[in-house]
């Protein structure tokens, strides 16, 4: 794990705990390829109770149609790394914990279960405020599966913070 991007990743979370503590906004997210690594980091930070409600880690394909909503067909049709699949993922952690915006991340850490339309390294964000359309962003990542990881809790911390703090 790299330094430089733990101490990053800290920082976003206490730039997204002021803007929310000040606009009393809750948050909420549902995780895949980051196995929680967001929410850890979260709570990581003294105080965040106070607008963190909590996650949803959603490994497999059952978990994220029993407890997230996603609907097998989409999964099937479009494949668990899709902006389809993390749309439903960030609508259903919404509906779960009620919050006021929320974040999911589903992706390819690796090193292996890339394809050539589906790279090692690719992730699938959503984000969504409030009622709200879900905003939606792919991006790939370089490095092994830490990196991918580290980088990919960065990125949604940065899509929240966009997102919120408008």
């Amino acid at each position: 794990m790299s330094k430089s991007i733990i101490q990053e990743i800290e920082s976003l979370v206490a730039r997204l705990s002021n803007v929310l503590l000040i606009q009393g906004k809750t948050f909420a997210v549902a995780e895949s390829c980051t196995g929680g690594w967001l929410a850890k980091m979260v709570t990581d930070l003294e105080g965040s109770s106070a607008w963190f409600l909590g996650g949803v880690v959603s490994y497999s394909n059952e978990s994220k149609n029993k407890l997230l909503g996603v609907p097998m067909n989409c999964i099937n049709e479009y494949g668990a790394v899709s902006e389809q699949v993390a749309e439903f993922m960030v609508d259903g952690v919404q509906k779960v914990f009620l919050s006021t915006v929320s974040v999911s991340i589903t992706g390819i850490a690796g090193p292996l279960g890339g394809t050539k339309d589906k790279p090692v390294g690719l992730v699938c964000f959503g984000v969504k405020h409030s009622k709200e359309r879900v905003k939606l962003r792919q991006q790939v990542f370089k490095g092994d599966r830490n990196d991918v990881r580290l980088q990919a809790v960065k990125m949604a911390l940065l899509l929240v913070i966009e997102e919120v703090a408008v």
